[in-house]
Protein backbone atom coordinates (compact mmCIF):
# COMPACT_ATOMS: atom_id res chain seq x y z
CA UNK A 1 0.00 0.00 0.00
CA UNK A 2 1.69 3.43 -0.89
CA UNK A 3 1.81 6.30 1.56
CA UNK A 4 -0.78 8.15 0.16
CA UNK A 5 -3.47 5.51 0.51
CA UNK A 6 -2.03 5.11 4.15
CA UNK A 7 -2.76 8.23 5.03
CA UNK A 8 -6.42 7.87 3.56
CA UNK A 9 -7.97 10.69 1.53
CA UNK A 10 -8.47 12.84 4.40
CA UNK A 11 -4.44 13.55 4.12
CA UNK A 12 -4.68 15.50 0.46
CA UNK A 13 -8.54 16.92 0.32
CA UNK A 14 -8.82 18.69 3.61
CA UNK A 15 -7.03 21.17 1.83
CA UNK A 16 -10.44 22.13 0.45
CA UNK A 17 -11.96 22.24 3.89
CA UNK A 18 -14.10 19.93 6.02
CA UNK A 19 -15.89 17.46 3.79
CA UNK A 20 -19.71 17.72 3.63
CA UNK A 21 -21.78 14.62 2.30
CA UNK A 22 -25.50 14.11 2.19
CA UNK A 23 -25.86 12.81 5.32
CA UNK A 24 -25.42 16.93 6.72
CA UNK A 25 -28.90 17.56 5.35
CA UNK A 26 -30.38 14.41 8.23
CA UNK A 27 -30.52 16.84 11.19
CA UNK A 28 -33.05 19.59 9.24
CA UNK A 29 -36.84 18.74 9.90
CA UNK A 30 -37.64 20.69 6.95
CA UNK A 31 -36.74 22.30 3.92
CA UNK A 32 -36.54 25.04 1.03
CA UNK A 33 -36.15 24.30 -2.57
CA UNK A 34 -34.77 27.30 -4.13
CA UNK A 35 -36.11 26.87 -7.84
CA UNK A 36 -40.06 25.99 -8.61
CA UNK A 37 -39.32 23.87 -11.91
CA UNK A 38 -38.25 20.68 -13.12
CA UNK A 39 -35.70 19.18 -10.77
CA UNK A 40 -37.63 19.23 -7.98
CA UNK A 41 -39.37 16.15 -8.42
CA UNK A 42 -35.63 14.49 -7.85
CA UNK A 43 -34.55 16.37 -4.41
CA UNK A 44 -38.13 15.64 -3.06
CA UNK A 45 -36.91 11.80 -3.33
CA UNK A 46 -34.01 12.58 -1.07
CA UNK A 47 -36.26 15.04 1.62
CA UNK A 48 -38.16 11.72 1.76
CA UNK A 49 -35.22 9.61 2.41
CA UNK A 50 -34.40 12.04 5.38
CA UNK A 51 -37.84 12.32 6.45
CA UNK A 52 -37.79 15.90 5.98
CA UNK A 53 -41.14 17.64 5.18
CA UNK A 54 -41.16 20.23 2.25
CA UNK A 55 -41.98 23.32 3.47
CA UNK A 56 -41.65 25.83 0.81
CA UNK A 57 -40.57 26.67 -2.90
CA UNK A 58 -38.63 30.23 -3.44
CA UNK A 59 -37.95 31.49 -7.10
CA UNK A 60 -36.72 34.33 -8.52
CA UNK A 61 -39.43 34.44 -10.77
CA UNK A 62 -42.26 37.11 -9.93
CA UNK A 63 -44.67 35.29 -11.99
CA UNK A 64 -44.54 32.10 -9.47
CA UNK A 65 -44.04 33.68 -6.00
CA UNK A 66 -47.09 33.84 -4.17
CA UNK A 67 -48.55 30.53 -6.19
CA UNK A 68 -48.47 26.74 -4.82
CA UNK A 69 -46.50 24.16 -6.46
CA UNK A 70 -46.19 20.75 -6.29
CA UNK A 71 -48.02 21.07 -3.05
CA UNK A 72 -46.27 24.32 -1.39
CA UNK A 73 -45.91 27.94 -1.41
CA UNK A 74 -43.69 29.74 -3.90
CA UNK A 75 -42.34 32.65 -1.83
CA UNK A 76 -39.82 35.36 -2.99
CA UNK A 77 -36.18 35.27 -1.77
CA UNK A 78 -36.33 37.94 0.44
CA UNK A 79 -38.60 35.85 2.53
CA UNK A 80 -36.39 33.38 3.29
CA UNK A 81 -34.29 35.11 6.12
CA UNK A 82 -36.57 35.02 8.47
CA UNK A 83 -37.69 30.92 7.17
CA UNK A 84 -34.03 29.94 8.63
CA UNK A 85 -34.72 28.82 12.34
CA UNK A 86 -32.13 26.30 12.44
CA UNK A 87 -34.03 23.44 11.69
CA UNK A 88 -35.06 24.26 7.44
CA UNK A 89 -32.29 23.82 4.87
CA UNK A 90 -32.08 25.38 1.72
CA UNK A 91 -31.58 22.71 -1.00
CA UNK A 92 -31.10 24.47 -4.90
CA UNK A 93 -33.33 22.98 -7.16
CA UNK A 94 -31.72 24.65 -10.11
CA UNK A 95 -29.06 24.60 -12.61
CA UNK A 96 -27.77 27.88 -11.37
CA UNK A 97 -26.09 26.39 -8.09
CA UNK A 98 -23.26 29.00 -7.83
CA UNK A 99 -25.57 32.12 -8.74
CA UNK A 100 -28.04 31.20 -6.45
CA UNK A 101 -25.75 30.32 -3.97
CA UNK A 102 -24.15 33.96 -4.20
CA UNK A 103 -27.60 35.19 -3.61
CA UNK A 104 -28.59 33.25 -0.74
CA UNK A 105 -25.15 34.36 0.96
CA UNK A 106 -25.82 37.87 0.19
CA UNK A 107 -28.95 37.56 1.98
CA UNK A 108 -27.31 36.43 5.14
CA UNK A 109 -28.73 32.58 4.75
CA UNK A 110 -25.86 30.35 6.75
CA UNK A 111 -23.37 28.15 4.57
CA UNK A 112 -24.17 25.38 6.73
CA UNK A 113 -27.85 25.24 5.60
CA UNK A 114 -27.29 25.70 2.11
CA UNK A 115 -27.15 22.22 -0.21
CA UNK A 116 -26.45 21.82 -3.86
CA UNK A 117 -28.76 20.15 -6.07
CA UNK A 118 -28.96 16.53 -4.57
CA UNK A 119 -31.03 13.61 -6.27
CA UNK A 120 -30.50 9.40 -6.03
CA UNK A 121 -27.82 9.45 -8.58
CA UNK A 122 -25.88 12.34 -6.76
CA UNK A 123 -26.41 11.43 -3.24
CA UNK A 124 -23.25 9.40 -3.32
CA UNK A 125 -20.87 12.35 -5.08
CA UNK A 126 -20.09 14.26 -2.27
CA UNK A 127 -18.18 14.31 1.31
CA UNK A 128 -15.07 12.06 1.98
CA UNK A 129 -17.16 8.75 1.44
CA UNK A 130 -16.86 9.72 -2.33
CA UNK A 131 -13.13 9.84 -2.83
CA UNK A 132 -12.73 7.06 -0.39
CA UNK A 133 -8.97 5.17 -1.26
CA UNK A 134 -9.20 7.20 -4.64
CA UNK A 135 -6.36 10.00 -3.22
CA UNK A 136 -3.45 8.91 -5.16
CA UNK A 137 -5.01 8.81 -8.54
CA UNK A 138 -6.87 12.45 -7.68
CA UNK A 139 -3.40 13.61 -6.73
CA UNK A 140 -2.15 12.81 -10.40
CA UNK A 141 -5.30 13.57 -12.52
CA UNK A 142 -4.61 17.19 -13.11
CA UNK A 143 -1.45 16.80 -14.50
CA UNK A 144 -3.35 13.64 -16.78
CA UNK A 145 -5.29 17.08 -17.84
CA UNK A 146 -4.09 18.84 -21.41
CA UNK A 147 -5.11 22.48 -20.57
CA UNK A 148 -4.61 24.89 -17.89
CA UNK A 149 -8.81 25.56 -18.56
CA UNK A 150 -8.91 21.79 -17.41
CA UNK A 151 -6.84 21.83 -14.40
CA UNK A 152 -8.33 24.58 -12.84
CA UNK A 153 -11.58 23.09 -13.47
CA UNK A 154 -11.39 19.65 -11.77
CA UNK A 155 -9.97 21.53 -8.64
CA UNK A 156 -13.10 23.32 -8.50
CA UNK A 157 -15.37 20.41 -9.29
CA UNK A 158 -13.18 18.47 -6.29
CA UNK A 159 -13.88 20.76 -4.21
CA UNK A 160 -17.16 21.15 -4.71
CA UNK A 161 -17.94 17.63 -4.25
CA UNK A 162 -15.57 17.37 -0.76
CA UNK A 163 -17.60 20.39 0.78
CA UNK A 164 -20.69 20.06 -1.01
CA UNK A 165 -20.50 23.96 -1.46
CA UNK A 166 -21.74 25.27 -5.10
CA UNK A 167 -19.99 28.21 -4.55
CA UNK A 168 -16.48 26.34 -4.91
CA UNK A 169 -17.92 25.25 -8.49
CA UNK A 170 -16.57 27.07 -11.57
CA UNK A 171 -16.82 26.86 -15.18
CA UNK A 172 -14.36 25.94 -18.60
CA UNK A 173 -14.64 28.29 -20.80
CA UNK A 174 -12.92 26.45 -23.28
CA UNK A 175 -16.35 24.22 -23.43
CA UNK A 176 -18.86 26.42 -25.45
CA UNK A 177 -21.68 24.68 -25.70
CA UNK A 178 -23.39 21.17 -25.95
CA UNK A 179 -21.03 18.61 -25.61
CA UNK A 180 -18.91 21.43 -27.75
CA UNK A 181 -14.87 21.84 -26.06
CA UNK A 182 -12.80 24.00 -28.02
CA UNK A 183 -10.74 22.02 -30.47
CA UNK A 184 -11.72 18.30 -29.86
CA UNK A 185 -14.43 18.11 -32.67
CA UNK A 186 -16.23 16.36 -33.96
CA UNK A 187 -15.57 18.52 -37.44
CA UNK A 188 -17.04 18.80 -40.91
CA UNK A 189 -16.85 15.07 -42.82
CA UNK A 190 -17.12 13.27 -39.65
CA UNK A 191 -18.62 10.05 -38.84
CA UNK A 192 -19.89 10.61 -35.33
CA UNK A 193 -21.29 7.23 -33.96
CA UNK A 194 -23.91 8.65 -30.49
CA UNK A 195 -24.35 6.14 -27.80
CA UNK A 196 -26.82 6.59 -25.79
CA UNK A 197 -28.67 9.12 -28.49
CA UNK A 198 -32.26 9.74 -26.14
CA UNK A 199 -34.50 11.60 -28.64
CA UNK A 200 -31.61 12.76 -30.92
CA UNK A 201 -30.82 15.80 -29.50
CA UNK A 202 -27.45 15.41 -29.35
CA UNK A 203 -26.87 14.34 -33.01
CA UNK A 204 -28.51 17.19 -34.05
CA UNK A 205 -26.62 19.86 -31.80
CA UNK A 206 -23.55 18.11 -33.56
CA UNK A 207 -25.46 18.23 -37.29
CA UNK A 208 -26.46 22.24 -36.29
CA UNK A 209 -22.98 23.10 -35.05
CA UNK A 210 -21.65 21.12 -38.54
CA UNK A 211 -24.00 22.77 -41.17
CA UNK A 212 -25.15 19.54 -41.84
CA UNK A 213 -21.55 18.31 -43.06
CA UNK A 214 -21.50 15.13 -40.91
CA UNK A 215 -23.45 11.76 -40.80
CA UNK A 216 -24.53 10.18 -37.01
CA UNK A 217 -24.80 6.74 -36.10
CA UNK A 218 -27.36 7.13 -33.53
CA UNK A 219 -27.23 4.16 -30.86
CA UNK A 220 -30.57 3.93 -28.66
CA UNK A 221 -32.18 0.76 -27.36
CA UNK A 222 -34.64 1.85 -25.62
CA UNK A 223 -38.11 1.30 -27.39
CA UNK A 224 -39.78 4.44 -26.64
CA UNK A 225 -36.35 6.98 -26.97
CA UNK A 226 -35.67 5.23 -30.30
CA UNK A 227 -39.27 5.66 -31.16
CA UNK A 228 -38.46 9.49 -30.10
CA UNK A 229 -35.28 9.45 -32.41
CA UNK A 230 -37.00 8.06 -35.28
CA UNK A 231 -39.47 10.97 -35.17
CA UNK A 232 -36.92 13.34 -35.10
CA UNK A 233 -34.75 11.63 -38.01
CA UNK A 234 -38.29 11.84 -39.97
CA UNK A 235 -38.83 15.52 -39.47
CA UNK A 236 -35.69 17.56 -38.97
CA UNK A 237 -33.62 19.03 -41.95
CA UNK A 238 -31.11 16.82 -40.73
CA UNK A 239 -33.15 13.88 -40.18
CA UNK A 240 -31.00 12.21 -43.03
CA UNK A 241 -27.93 12.23 -41.75
CA UNK A 242 -28.81 10.18 -38.72
CA UNK A 243 -28.99 6.70 -38.74
CA UNK A 244 -31.24 5.41 -35.87
CA UNK A 245 -28.92 2.10 -34.31
CA UNK A 246 -31.47 -0.19 -32.37
CA UNK A 247 -28.47 -1.32 -30.09
CA UNK A 248 -26.80 -0.16 -26.29
CA UNK A 249 -23.21 -0.81 -26.21
CA UNK A 250 -21.01 -2.22 -24.15
CA UNK A 251 -17.74 -4.51 -23.79
CA UNK A 252 -19.21 -7.74 -25.12
CA UNK A 253 -22.14 -8.44 -26.96
CA UNK A 254 -25.48 -9.88 -24.56
CA UNK A 255 -28.82 -9.35 -24.34
CA UNK A 256 -30.28 -7.93 -21.32
CA UNK A 257 -33.27 -6.59 -19.36
CA UNK A 258 -34.03 -2.89 -18.69
CA UNK A 259 -35.49 -1.04 -15.94
CA UNK A 260 -36.62 2.44 -17.58
CA UNK A 261 -36.99 5.47 -15.63
CA UNK A 262 -38.64 8.64 -17.19
CA UNK A 263 -39.07 11.11 -14.46
CA UNK A 264 -36.70 14.34 -14.20
CA UNK A 265 -33.19 15.21 -14.28
CA UNK A 266 -32.69 11.49 -13.78
CA UNK A 267 -34.22 10.34 -16.15
CA UNK A 268 -32.31 6.92 -17.18
CA UNK A 269 -32.58 3.23 -18.28
CA UNK A 270 -30.09 0.79 -16.15
CA UNK A 271 -29.63 -2.48 -16.53
CA UNK A 272 -31.04 -5.00 -14.31
CA UNK A 273 -30.80 -8.51 -15.32
CA UNK A 274 -34.04 -9.41 -13.19
CA UNK A 275 -37.45 -10.53 -13.77
CA UNK A 276 -39.79 -7.96 -14.66
CA UNK A 277 -38.36 -5.20 -16.29
CA UNK A 278 -39.62 -3.57 -18.47
CA UNK A 279 -37.98 -4.39 -21.94
CA UNK A 280 -35.25 -6.81 -23.75
CA UNK A 281 -32.69 -5.03 -25.22
CA UNK A 282 -29.60 -5.90 -26.94
CA UNK A 283 -25.95 -4.60 -26.36
CA UNK A 284 -23.13 -5.16 -29.01
CA UNK A 285 -19.25 -4.04 -29.01
CA UNK A 286 -18.57 -0.53 -31.28
CA UNK A 287 -16.37 -2.59 -32.74
CA UNK A 288 -18.17 -5.27 -33.50
CA UNK A 289 -20.73 -3.03 -35.28
CA UNK A 290 -18.51 -0.58 -36.88
CA UNK A 291 -15.95 -3.23 -37.57
CA UNK A 292 -15.03 -1.63 -42.04
CA UNK A 293 -16.78 1.89 -41.24
CA UNK A 294 -14.34 4.59 -39.75
CA UNK A 295 -15.23 6.53 -37.20
CA UNK A 296 -13.82 9.61 -36.56
CA UNK A 297 -15.59 10.92 -33.32
CA UNK A 298 -17.38 8.78 -30.17
CA UNK A 299 -20.34 10.31 -27.75
CA UNK A 300 -20.60 8.12 -24.97
CA UNK A 301 -23.17 8.83 -22.40
CA UNK A 302 -25.15 5.86 -21.38
CA UNK A 303 -25.82 6.16 -17.27
CA UNK A 304 -23.17 4.15 -15.62
CA UNK A 305 -22.40 1.96 -18.19
CA UNK A 306 -19.68 4.02 -20.29
CA UNK A 307 -16.56 2.48 -19.08
CA UNK A 308 -18.11 -0.93 -20.43
CA UNK A 309 -18.55 0.95 -23.44
CA UNK A 310 -15.48 2.25 -24.25
CA UNK A 311 -13.66 -1.24 -23.04
CA UNK A 312 -15.91 -2.58 -26.21
CA UNK A 313 -14.02 0.28 -28.74
CA UNK A 314 -10.50 -1.01 -28.15
CA UNK A 315 -10.19 -1.61 -31.73
CA UNK A 316 -11.64 1.67 -32.83
CA UNK A 317 -9.78 3.83 -30.74
CA UNK A 318 -6.79 2.04 -31.89
CA UNK A 319 -7.23 2.10 -35.68
CA UNK A 320 -9.04 5.54 -36.02
CA UNK A 321 -8.17 7.93 -33.08
CA UNK A 322 -11.71 8.80 -33.01
CA UNK A 323 -12.27 12.00 -30.85
CA UNK A 324 -14.27 11.43 -27.50
CA UNK A 325 -17.16 12.78 -25.31
CA UNK A 326 -17.37 10.56 -22.49
CA UNK A 327 -20.22 11.03 -19.54
CA UNK A 328 -18.17 10.72 -16.41
CA UNK A 329 -20.67 11.65 -13.54
CA UNK A 330 -22.99 8.82 -13.49
CA UNK A 331 -20.45 7.44 -10.58
CA UNK A 332 -18.13 9.58 -8.36
CA UNK A 333 -14.89 7.70 -9.28
CA UNK A 334 -15.67 7.94 -12.86
CA UNK A 335 -13.94 11.08 -12.83
CA UNK A 336 -10.52 9.42 -12.58
CA UNK A 337 -10.92 5.55 -13.52
CA UNK A 338 -12.24 6.38 -16.87
CA UNK A 339 -8.68 8.46 -17.94
CA UNK A 340 -7.28 5.19 -16.79
CA UNK A 341 -9.31 2.93 -18.61
CA UNK A 342 -8.57 4.91 -21.48
CA UNK A 343 -5.05 5.36 -21.06
CA UNK A 344 -4.78 1.38 -20.70
CA UNK A 345 -6.75 0.69 -24.01
CA UNK A 346 -5.12 3.26 -26.44
CA UNK A 347 -2.33 5.56 -25.19
CA UNK A 348 -1.53 8.88 -26.54
CA UNK A 349 -5.20 10.61 -25.98
CA UNK A 350 -5.38 14.18 -24.65
CA UNK A 351 -7.95 14.89 -21.86
CA UNK A 352 -9.94 18.03 -21.20
CA UNK A 353 -12.81 18.26 -18.42
CA UNK A 354 -15.81 20.06 -18.11
CA UNK A 355 -19.50 20.20 -17.47
CA UNK A 356 -22.48 20.85 -19.58
CA UNK A 357 -23.53 24.99 -19.66
CA UNK A 358 -27.08 24.57 -18.24
CA UNK A 359 -26.24 21.33 -15.63
CA UNK A 360 -23.19 21.47 -12.74
CA UNK A 361 -23.34 18.41 -12.18
CA UNK A 362 -22.97 16.68 -15.61
CA UNK A 363 -18.95 16.41 -15.96
CA UNK A 364 -17.69 15.34 -19.41
CA UNK A 365 -14.14 13.83 -20.60
CA UNK A 366 -13.21 15.69 -23.78
CA UNK A 367 -10.50 13.56 -25.45
CA UNK A 368 -7.97 14.03 -28.99
CA UNK A 369 -5.70 11.57 -29.88
CA UNK A 370 -1.84 13.22 -30.39
CA UNK A 371 -2.46 11.27 -34.01
CA UNK A 372 -4.85 13.77 -34.48
CA UNK A 373 -3.48 16.67 -33.79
Amino acid sequence: MSAAAKRGPAAGLVRYGAPRGIGALAPFRRAILFGAGASAGEVEKILARYGIALAAFADNGAAKQGTIFRGAPVVAPAALPAMIDGTTAIVIASVYQVEIAAQLRDLGIPAEAVFPFVSPMFAGHFGAAAFAGAEEALAGLPARLADEASRAYIEALIAYRWTMDPLRLARNPKLKGFYDYEGVGPFAGDHIVDVGAYDGDSAVAYLKRLGGEARVSALEPLPQNRAALEATIATHPFGGRIAAVPFGAGAAPMSAEIDSEDEGVDARATLRGKPGARAQIRIETLDRLFAHDRIDFIKIDIEGHDPAALEGARAILNRDKPGLAIAAYHAPEHLWTIPALLDALCPGYRIHVGHHPAAAYECELFCVHDARR
